[in-house]
């Protein structure tokens, strides 16, 4: 990230999660170990997103699964692991239990094995998951671990740690599919999972909860307001006169929890601030307590912006791969038209999550060739110039299309409206599976679900 200015503050976030907390918990000994998610860098609660659900598709309380967010720009991890103290305190305090479990990814492996290096300190900490970063000579502070290994070195352990690895799965791939998720699941609850999906719930069951930051530093997006709107699919256009929900952002950034309907699309803008942040999900088929919608004030400098084009940032989970030599190991990710995902754009290597979309110097023209600069050195990062001409109050429409790499080459559209880079810029926010619509029980049978 050396092209982020350096006056970025840095800052460390702890923060419990904006689901239905549980309450101090009575005399009696905790049922379920909190878990709590530590990201790697620039990094948020997005990389533990699906497998939160699906640890709550499995009977998992909301209510004791937490994401620890802290700002990775800062050169040391100082700052992070004293957070992390702040809020294992407050979840041991808020729940009742003695120890909690904690899963880390990337640079978070780093933080947690300084953090479980101290004896006060992993006494805490009932088990361990490190996700694709640290090798170790020992299970760290002496917590029974578990070891997630993506693509890479099939030689790196965690001596004396259950050791499992994924060589076909990228980095953050790793720790978001479902494949990862099972073993992991029994390592910490001692049994297989009922089921490795993300199960749908029923209309009118289903809430979302979560953040506005400001990317990377994970800084909540303080005083502006945030706004829920119902969509027509087939444009993106609002199509109500108000917000089904909105709120003015705390410090914190948290927003919700709301109901959603499964049924419907959704908008979520955050207005106040440069420009209007546009955020399009797919639709909620389960809650979702962790969602972020991200700004990116620190990258806007490099994003050419005006009346005439619309700027679309697509996000997923699950890295885009463009230069495999099978075609069903190449997505697919059409932004208005223009295919941007190839071997110069988002090559294996790059671990490209996000496709930024602008139409580079403001001359009309299209050109996916390359990546532009700087995003082609930022880590997780892509860009491609694009102009997707824009009208006046987002009255048009862009079709954004993936198709995901595998043998079944799941494919999703979701439009968004053409609003003037000059005033807001969209941010399409794909799920890394494919997921199902709720099937209500029939006699005699079980509802099945899932992706």
């Amino acid at each position: 990230m050396g092209v982020l200015p350096a006056a970025l503050a840095a800052i460390a976030i702890a923060l419990l999660p904006q689901a239905a907390v549980a309450k101090a918990a009575d005399k009696k000994p905790p049922v379920t170990t909190p878990i709590i998610f530590v990201h790697g860098q620039s990094g948020s609660a997005q990389q533990f997103q699906a497998n939160a659900m699906r640890f709550a598709s499995n009977g998992f309380p909301n209510s004791r699964i937490f994401a620890y967010e802290y700002n990775t720009l800062n050169s040391t991890n100082d700052e992070a692991i004293a957070g992390l103290d702040t809020l294992i305190a407050e979840v041991r305090a808020t729940t009742g239990a003695g120890a909690v479990d904690v899963l880390a990814h990337s640079r978070g492996t780093t933080v947690m094995h300084s953090f479980l290096s101290t004896p006060e300190r992993s006494a805490l900490v009932r088990r361990y998951v490190n996700y694709d970063g640290r090798t170790a000579a020992a299970p760290p502070g002496g917590v029974p671990t578990m070891a997630i290994w993506g693509e890479g070195d099939q030689t790196r352990a965690i001596a004396g740690a259950a050791n499992v690895y994924f060589p076909n799965k990228a980095h953050t791939d790793v720790t978001t599919s479902r494949a990862a998720f099972v073993p992991v699941y029994k390592f910490l609850l001692g049994r297989k999972p009922t089921t490795s999906n993300v199960k749908p719930e029923a209309p009118g069951k289903v809430s979302v909860a979560g953040r506005a930051v400001d990317f990377p530093a994970n800084a909540g997006l303080a005083g502006r307001r945030f706004e829920a709107w119902v969509v027509d699919p087939a444009t993106g256009r609002r199509t109500g006169s108000a917000p089904v929900y909105s709120t003015t952002l705390p410090e914190s950034g948290a927003w919700g929890p709301f109901k959603v309907d499964p049924r419907k699309r959704y908008e979520f803008a955050v207005v106040g601030g440069e420009i209007t942040i546009h955020n399009y999900p797919e639709s909620f088929e389960r809650d979702d307590l962790l969602y972020r919608v991200n700004d990116a004030a620190v990258l806007r400098p490099f994003i050419d912006n005006g009346p005439n084009s619309a700027v679309v940032v697509v996000l997923r989970m699950r890295e885009w791969w463009g230069d495999q030599p099978d075609a069903q190991g190449n997505d697919s990710l059409s932004v208005g038209g223009l295919e941007v995902i190839n071997p110069a754009v988002a090559p294996r290597i790059r671990r490209v999550l996000a496709v930024f979309n602008f139409d580079d110097d403001l001359d009309g023209q299209t050109d996916a060739s390359a990546a532009l600069a700087p995003f082609n050195s930022i880590a997780f990062l892509t860009a491609v110039d694009n102009f997707m001409a824009a009208s006046p109050g987002g009255t048009g429409t862009i079709p954004v299309r993936q198709v995901m790499r595998g043998a079944k080459r799941h494919t999703k559209t979701i439009n968004v409206p053409n609003w003037p880079s000059s005033e807001g810029a969209s941010t399409v926010h794909f799920r890394e599976y494919a997921a199902k619509k709720y099937r209500a029980n029939k006699p005699g049978k079980r509802r099945v679900g899932g992706n």
